[in-house]
């Protein structure tokens, strides 16, 4: 992800072109770069050496592009951003509601992803840039119809995911009140389109979007070309920001940039150690008294070299020990970015310590996932809200779990569980929502349905009471 300036098309000024950023967005550009860097891999932090490999005073040319081409990104953020997403998506999604909810969950984007896949992708994007967005859309229709006909049609609800670096501006209501509701949005985008018979042609466009309605603008060589325009029923934006560090609306920051950094510094060092390691690693012939003009000296297993008395022949190669500095400081930077990150987002350490310690560190590595979680969860009820008020059903209930780590119950504690559920202390219900939970049970079990299955026991029957009509005195 290359940003280019933030200049207009020629002929058109700022305030009339929708392709420029807003001062917010501008704001968080550097931010975006740095982690597009640590995360898209080995070749596009290449094709950035400039910036974050620069070529060395007395470096030539050669050995410049040599130097890049050994180096090697080690995705230390990648990796702790992925793990993250696994942790707090460890178990499924929740959806309960209507089975037209059900079913829209496993193609939740028209594009055949399931609710989980989807919210793992747009929760990456969101560790990723600091946040990420949903827009909920719905095609047009052609003509009034009910939802029994437009459900045959294929008409329905789908999610659209929007990275950060899309979102190019915006516009509330009142920008006096933080959570003044927007009144415009622009989002950027490319669109690869049929050219002719065979081929293709890229195109960029802004899509602003309006309470009730979009406009469309065409990106041409220098020019601002408005596209098209549509409608939608909805009377407010259906744009659902997934925050993962909330500045603002729709204003972040990227919680793993410390992270990034401490990772951009160690493919420097370690791109500079590869390229001297290689240079070092091959030992110099040297030949005193030889003159190279005359008889040119042939290296390999099958020669021999016939030295006159008094020259010398030997090979010089750099001692291992002047690189200890240079390995003693990756590793450096490996043990923070590893101490760094999980005790970040996970509170754990690589050292022995008590179990109460270990308990308070999960506790307070849980809290930053669950503050996470629940942005991701309040952001997908508002996303079903909007899918809701587009066809007329009652939205469904969103739940994701808040248990991050894998902690399965023992025979003791079901025991005790089942022991208070048949004392009447606990439901059917709640002895199996703790099974579920406690690994005993599938995570797709149905709660409800399981427990109308569950057959209570008879009551003993109870021995008549016999009273005597003939007491004795």
């Amino acid at each position: 992800m290359v940003y280019s300036a933030n200049v207009p098309p020629t002929g058109a000024s700022v305030s009339e072109s929708p392709f420029v950023r807003d001062l917010d967005v501008i704001a968080m550009m550097a931010d975006w770069e740095i982690m597009a860097a640590v995360t898209r891999g080995t070749n596009y932090i290449r094709d950035l050496c400039e910036k974050y490999l620069p070529q060395e005073p007395r470096e030539d040319d050669t050995a410049y592009e040599t130097r890049v081409d050994r180096s090697v990104l080690s995705p230390y953020t990648s990796r702790l951003i992925e793990t993250a997403a696994g942790a707090i998506l460890r178990k499924p999604i929740h959806i309960e509601g209507d089975d037209y909810w059900l079913e829209l969950s496993e193609n939740i984007d028209g594009l055949g992803s399931n609710i989980n896949e989807y919210a793992r992708r747009a929760l990456v994007s969101s560790l990723t840039y600091g946040h990420s967005a949903v827009l909920v859309d719905y095609p047009a229709a052609t003509a009034a119809r009910n939802l029994a006909e437009e459900r045959a049609m294929g008409r329905r609800p789908y999610f659209v995911h929007v990275d950060a670096p899309q979102i190019w501006g915006w516009r509330q209501a009142d920008y006096t009140m933080p959570g003044s509701p927007l009144t415009q949005i622009r989002i950027h985008e490319y669109v690869t389109r049929p050219l002719n018979d065979f081929g293709e042609e890229q195109v960029e466009q802004m899509r602003v979007i309006y309470p009730g309605r979009y406009d469309l603008y065409t990106l041409g060589e220098d020019i601002v070309e408005f596209s098209q325009t549509g409608g939608f029923s909805l009377d407010e934006i259906p744009v659902v920001p997934i925050y993962s560090n909330r500045r603002g609306m729709l204003r972040s920051q990227p919680p793993l940039l410390d992270i990034a950094n401490l990772n951009i510094t160690h493919y420097q060092r370690q791109a500079d150690l590869i390229h001297a390691l290689h240079i070092a690693a091959m030992p110099t012939l040297v030949l005193e008294g030889w003159d190279d003009a005359l008889s040119p000296a042939s290296m390999g297993v099958n020669y021999a070299i016939a030295m006159t008395p008094g020259n010398k022949a030997y090979y010089v190669q750099a001692d291992a020990t002047s690189f200890g500095a240079q390995m003693e400081e990756l590793q450096s930077l490996e043990g923070q970015m590893s101490t760094l990150g999980v005790t970040k987002l996970f509170g754990q350490k690589f050292v022995a310590e008590s179990a109460e310690a270990k308990r308070i560190d999960q506790a307070q590595g849980n809290s930053v996932l669950s503050i996470i979680s629940q942005e991701l969860e309040s952001a997908l009820k508002q996303a079903f809200e909007l899918a809701a008020k587009y066809v007329g059903i009652e939205p469904p209930e969103v739940r994701i779990d808040r248990d991050f780590d894998y902690y399965r119950l023992i025979g003791q504690d079901i025991s005790v569980l089942s022991e208070l559920n048949s004392n009447g202390k606990i439901t059917d219900e709640m002895l199996l929502e703790i099974l579920r939970r406690g690994e005993i049970l599938p995570d797709d079990t149905n709660i409800q349905e399981e427990a109308a299955k569950v057959v209570q026991p008879e009551p003993e029957p109870v021995a008549p009471v016999v009273v005597n009509e003939n007491p004795v005195d």
